[in-house]
Formats: structure tokens, C-alpha cells, sequence
């Protein structure tokens, strides 16, 4: 009875409470101005919101100014953003699902949601807040699939990405070598770069995903499929490596001993490497939707990035490419004012004002209303969307969400390693990839 009459003469007086999202201990009402905006969820409350991701400085920046922009529009709704950089994420993401302390809306990668929602109850289903996203007239179900388990939408793709390689121009047209078109000449393009330089440079995870490419392109295979199960035997493995090792016996790339000791990492930022900015590796193979990462830096050095695409065999079955969503957006299973998180969602993917103020920070959108927006801005150009249409126009075989579990990853790269270092031969390393790859899987795929 004391709680009620307390409440009673809070809202006599016209005090306005906060109510926040997920993982609040302190929700309570309050009445809404007579002269505030009314938002899309007809909410008389005042809202706080969670919002997290990954990212870099300028993503930040473009998405911060996208949540001031929504909560100009939304008078009622408060986003509370918690961003960080890529390191140490995913650790964080992993105590905070199973604590119950995630965020409301969050950033995900695909390869997450198997490891957070195998059974599609992980996170709270969006098929549920369709009108309020829009997914009939913006989505189609061929990318909806991607954030699908057991007929329940966990996240939206914002938008695709995939390998390929890129070339610096500048650099190949200073030794008179044309842009590779095929895979031999990318071979021989190695003897035609003066010593110290080389056509391309491949951290040990970066040599797995372009080797991989090649084997599939060779074999027609996935190496995972959509299941979990590894499909590649240890023949077509020895395929990849082989690869590498040609590589690295026709200098295209260097071996990791050079790379671990310039960048402190067989896995080196590129765009940190001062023999990359400096064009002694004129070459790299990278996410489209991440291009601008190594592009930029080499732009301000008057150096020109130009599309190297995938070389593709005459006799290829098929292109081998990867290809995958760059990023996707959840909402908490728990969260308590999932409209709202849907209606702050659809601003960012949907409505012309927060696309444009997020630009192309998280990739070419899959939004048919942010496709439309950003064409009539002017900002549908470059290098990225030049990538995915090489990528839509040489399709493959899919690629599984289980691929880049980063115990897998660990393997890819350790078993690079070993090529690169002479620590194992072609036929020991595919023995040894093939059977951790079999072992973890059958640990994380249950």
C-alpha cells in the first residue's frame, strides 16, 4: 500500500522516472509529455536501451551520431551505446550471454549465433517484430536465412561480404607487371618483383582462406558443410597447402618468419606493416566489406587499389569464393521493451536518415529502402560494392557458419606455420589439419 500511494503522488507531482532495458533492477513509469514525439511503438515511456558492437574509430563515430539522430526522432527512447575494438570481444560477449548482463540490441558475427542459439532460442525472435522492422519490403529470405535456426529470425543481416584479392597498381605498374588474371600468373608475378618485394603478403589465416579457395575451386566441395561436418578428406587438404607451398617457392608472398618478425604476429594487422604501406607487398587478400582498411592508408601514400577478384581455373568447378554476412543485429532474448529495440534498429538499417549517417561503415546494406538511399546520395561507389559484384557474379559453393570458430582458426593457422617454418611436409600438414579439424568439430558441433 506504501508503494502504490508513493507512486500515486510521484506521478501527481510529474516526476518522470527511467526505465531501462535488459539487466535493470530500477524499471518504473512515468507520463509523457504532452508535447514530446510520439514513437513508432505508441510508448508513453521513457526507455533506455543497451546498444554494443565491435568496430573502428570511424564506425563508432558514424554510429554514435546515427543513435543522436534516432533519439532526436524518439524523444523517449535512450540508447546507451558500449563499443569496443575487435580484441577480447567475443571473451566479453561469452560472459555476458551466460551471466544475463548482455546488452538489448547487439551486434553479432555469424558464426556466433550457432555457439549462442544452436536450437534458434538463443536470441529473441524478430520474425515476431516483422512490421515494426520492415523485413517484407527490404529483406529477402535468401539473406533472412543466414540469421534463421529452426524457423526463428535471431538477427538481420546488415549487409554481405567476401574474399578477394587486391592489388596495388601503383606498385605492380612501377616493375612494368600486369595484374594477374589467373592463378599461373599470380605464380609467376613472384620473379618478376625485385628482392625484398613481393606481389602479395598473407598472414597464416589469410594463406588458409586463399588456399582454401583454390581447393574448392579445384575439388566443388565446401570444407565444412552447413552442418558442422568437414567434407574436405586429407587429399583434398593436401590440394590447399600444396597451394601455399607454391606460393611461397615462387616469392608471391612472404614467409611468415618475415611477417612474425615486422608485425610481432603471423595474424599482423596489414595496414600497420610499414613494408605494406611502403609497397614492398603490393598485394593482400581481404573481407570487401573491409577494404578501405588497407586502401585508405595506401591512398594518402598516392598509391591505387584496384580489384584483383578471384583467378579462376578454366577447368574450376566453381569459384571457390567465400562469401558470408559481414555483421548481423540480435535483440536480447531478455529484453524487456523489444519494440522499441526494433524500432531503433529500423532506423539504422531502414530509414533514410540513419543509413545515411551510417554510410557504408558496416558494408554495402542488404536494405532495399538503405540501397535506395545511399544511390540517391551518391555513396553506392568504390571499391566494396566493385568486390561484391565480382562476388554475386562468381557464386560457390556455401559457406558453413562453423568455418571460423576460432579453435578452427586456431588449427588454419597453425598448420600454416608449420608449411611456412619447414616444421612438417605438404602430406604431414594435411594429416595433421584433417585430423584437429575432425576432433574439434566434434567437440563444438554436439
Amino acid at each position: 500500500m506504501k508503494k502504490l500511494v508513493a507512486l500515486a503522488l510521484a506521478a501527481a507531482l510529474g516526476i518522470s522516472t527511467l526505465l531501462t532495458g535488459c539487466g535493470s533492477s530500477n524499471n518504473s513509469t512515468s507520463q509523457k509529455n504532452s508535447s514530446a514525439k510520439t514513437s513508432e511503438s505508441q510508448s508513453a515511456k521513457q526507455v533506455t536501451l543497451r546498444f554494443s558492437w565491435w568496430g573502428y574509430d570511424s564506425l563508432h563515430q558514424a554510429t554514435l551520431n546515427a543513435i543522436k539522430l534516432f533519439e532526436q526522432k524518439y524523444p523517449n527512447i535512450k540508447i546507451k551505446a558500449e563499443y569496443a575494438g575487435w580484441n577480447g570481444y567475443l571473451d566479453k560477449q561469452t560472459t555476458q550471454i551466460a551471466g544475463g548482463t548482455a546488452a538489448d540490441i547487439m551486434q553479432i558475427n555469424w558464426n556466433w549465433i550457432p555457439i549462442f542459439s544452436k536450437d534458434g532460442n538463443g536470441f529473441y525472435d524478430l520474425n515476431k517484430l516483422a512490421d515494426v522492422l520492415h523485413l517484407k519490403e527490404n529483406y529477402s529470405d535468401n539473406y533472412l536465412k543466414y540469421g534463421t535456426v529452426n524457423g526463428k529470425l535471431n538477427a538481420i543481416p546488415v549487409s554481405m561480404t567476401g574474399r578477394v584479392i587486391w592489388f596495388n597498381k601503383t606498385i605492380f605498374d612501377k616493375y612494368n607487371v600486369p595484374i594477374p588474371k589467373t592463378w599461373d600468373d599470380l605464380i609467376s608475378s613472384g620473379n618478376k618483383f625485385p628482392n625484398g618485394t613481393y606481389p602479395m603478403i598473407l598472414g597464416a589465416y589469410d594463406a588458409w582462406l586463399l588456399s582454401e579457395t583454390y581447393a574448392v575451386q579445384m575439388t566443388g566441395k565446401p570444407f565444412i558443410d552447413g552442418n558442422g561436418k568437414l567434407v574436405f578428406d586429407e587429399n583434398d587438404i593436401k590440394i590447399a597447402l600444396q597451394f601455399y607451398k607454391k606460393l611461397l617457392d615462387n616469392k608471391v608472398a612472404p614467409g611468415l618468419q618475415m611477417v612474425v618478425n615486422e608485425g610481432g604476429s603471423s595474424n599482423p594487422q596489414i595496414n600497420e606493416l610499414p613494408s605494406f604501406l611502403e609497397g614492398k607487398y603490393a598485394g593482400f587478400y581481404q573481407w570487401t566489406a573491409a577494404v578501405a582498411q588497407e586502401a585508405d592508408p595506401l591512398k594518402q601514400k598516392n598509391m591505387e587499389t584496384v580489384l584483383g577478384g578471384i583467378p579462376i581455373e578454366s577447368g574450376a568447378k566453381v569459384s571457390g569464393a567465400i562469401f558470408k554476412p559481414t555483421l548481423l543485429f540480435a535483440i536480447n532474448k531478455d529484453c524487456k521493451y523489444p519494440k522499441e529495440a526494433a524500432t531503433f534498429l529500423n532506423f539504422i538499417l531502414n530509414d533514410p536518415e540513419g543509413v545515411k549517417a551510417m554510410g557504408l561503415e558496416r558494408g554495402t546494406p542488404l536494405s532495399k529502402s538503405a540501397v535506395d538511399a545511399l544511390t540517391k546520395a551518391g555513396l553506392l561507389n568504390g571499391l566494396e560494392p566493385e568486390g561484391l559484384k565480382f562476388l554475386y557474379d562468381h557464386p560457390s559453393v556455401p559457406f558453413s557458419p562453423y568455418f571460423e570458430d576460432p579453435k578452427l582458426q586456431s588449427i588454419y593457422t597453425s598448420t600454416m606455420e608449420q608449411i611456412s617454418y619447414n616444421r612438417l611436409s605438404v602430406d604431414e600438414a594435411a594429416k595433421y589439419m584433417y585430423e584437429n579439424v575432425q576432433k574439434t568439430l566434434s567437440e563444438i558441433v554436439k
